[in-house]
């Protein structure tokens, strides 16, 4: 009996056991089910912008790009798993920081502002756009076609669009009325491609407002070129030689610009029409003495410290508008304006600044950065950045709100020439690619020193040496390819 109760005992154990493991092993179960109820959160991409090849690097624009940043992260980047950093690079590191980060396989996903040269700089490192573009359907006539042309280059065969513009500078003629008035002149024209505002005619009034220490003009037979105190012109002063070049066309009517043929393989900078514009700057300071030359005996330091206009010590300069930044002390010191630009037989052209943004080639992440950069030039977030950086607005439904601001600030000069400007810029852009970039760059800024300086023999032997050292350079790069 005892043997019996023993044995029923352990079946009921065993039985209460089982009962419990498998319990247990229900519970488990339900509880599993919960916790694997929500699938896990998706990992968000990250795109960087690096800013640092231009402007942008203010503290007070570094904070305009943390709001951005931040509204991005809470709209656009939440509903589509992206999250958007700006990192802000000192512009004289820009270049190596950036070099540095795609060598290591961190390559920031998108660059800007950056201008013209920035992009050419690194013209491989970029991504074609405009695929994107017609998926997308932009439309692009909200821009200048010159503009927006101005971000399209042909390297090595292949021709891409790599940016849209988010403002731009454009060249106009800057002037001092007062000394205008003094001489008695008419104003430079606000209308742009004016049959009679022509360069002959800015070198006429030009060479009334240069006056030598002892008042006499540059019409006069004793006029003292070493000792001016004013000059009427400064010219393209403080712009690259690309900037002078652009304004001569071929008897095709095709710009000379880039100074070689359509392939980039032959140096074409001893053309005619590189001829005639060395032969121009040289009849600007030496025939018609109304730009100063940059040797010590003619007066190198006459404008001082300051800009050429700034100095009160000269008529009229054809430069950029980023100039902005010298109108406070233009405005305490004399009256001035801007005027257009003339013609240089029958083509009138504006040198012209633009700032991009680009997305690099080496992004692990073009789709999302394609994104980023829709929004970046959406109408609100493109009219912040473009007040951000101060350039006039590409986007031609902002100009108007442009327009009224700068009246606002500065009712009386002529803004709308600024504006107007965008219809002429100049292309193939004064800062474009071509192969060999920097030491081509340099090669031309070489020789139009030369002249400035009076240490030349001739504009043809110029264009000659000029073309020579540029056919070199070409050799070299195509035959690296």
């Amino acid at each position: 009996m005892k043997k019996t109760l023993t044995v029923l005992l352990a079946i009921l154990l065993c039985f209460a056991m089982v009962m419990i493991v498998s319990c247990s092993k229900g519970d488990s179960g339900s509880s599993s089910t919960s916790t694997t109820a929500k699938a896990p959160a998706k990992e968000k991409v990250k795109i960087q912008i690096m800013v640092g090849f231009g402007t942008g690097t203010d503290p007070s624009q570094i904070a305009v790009h943390e709001e951005l940043q931040k509204q991005f992260n809470d709209t656009v980047g939440k509903e589509k798993g992206i999250e958007l950093e700006f990192l802000t690079v000192p512009y004289a590191d820009a270049a190596t920081k950036f070099t540095t980060l795609v060598a290591a396989g961190m390559s920031p996903d998108i660059c800007g502002p950056v201008g013209i040269m920035g992009v050419a700089q690194f013209i491989d490192q970029w991504l074609d756009i405009e695929p994107y573009i017609k998926k997308d359907n932009i439309d692009l006539s909200d821009y200048d076609d010159a503009l927006v042309e101005s971000n399209r280059y042909n390297v090595d065969g292949e021709s891409k669009l790599v940016g849209l513009p988010i403002g731009y500078y454009p060249s106009a003629l800057f002037y001092n009325e007062d000394i205008y008035d003094r001489a008695g002149l008419e104003y430079p024209p606000e209308e742009w491609g004016t049959a009679d505002w022509t360069y002959d005619k800015l070198y006429e009034q030009a060479r009334l407002m240069t006056l030598d220490m002892w008042g006499a003009d540059a019409n006069d037979p004793d006029f003292d070129m070493d000792n001016v105190v004013q000059y009427g012109y400064d010219g393209t002063d403080w712009s690259p030689w690309r900037a002078w070049v652009g304004k001569f066309f071929d008897e095709n009517g095709k710009s000379v610009a880039l100074g070689m043929s359509d392939d980039y393989k032959t140096a074409t900078m001893n053309s005619p029409e590189w001829i005639k514009a060395f032969t121009e700057l040289e009849r600007m300071i030496y025939v018609e003495k109304v730009r100063p030359r940059s040797d010590a005996a003619a007066g190198a330091s006459l404008f001082g410290d300051s800009d050429p206009l700034g100095s009160n010590r000269l008529g009229v300069w054809e430069t950029f508008s980023w100039m902005s930044y010298a109108f406070e002390t233009w405005d305490a010191n004399f009256s001035w304006n801007i005027g257009a630009i003339p013609s240089m037989d029958g083509h009138v052209v504006s040198a012209t600044n633009i700032d991009t943004f680009v997305i690099t080639k080496s992004s692990k992440h073009p789709d999302e950065a394609w994104e980023v950069y829709k929004w970046l030039f959406s109408d609100e977030i493109y009219s912040k950045l473009n007040h951000n950086y101060g350039g006039i607005p590409a986007m031609k439904e902002l100009q108007a709100q442009w327009l009224d601001e700068q009246k606002a600030e500065r009712p009386n000069i002529n803004w709308k020439v600024l504006l107007d400007a965008g219809a002429y810029a100049d292309n193939p852009n004064n800062e474009s690619w071509v192969p060999g970039y920097s030491r081509v760059w340099d090669e031309m800024e070489f020789a139009m020193a030369s002249i400035i300086s009076g240490l030349y023999d001739s504009p043809e032997q110029v264009a000659e040496d000029l073309n020579d050292e540029v056919q070199d350079i070409l050799d070299e790069y195509w035959a690296a390819k």
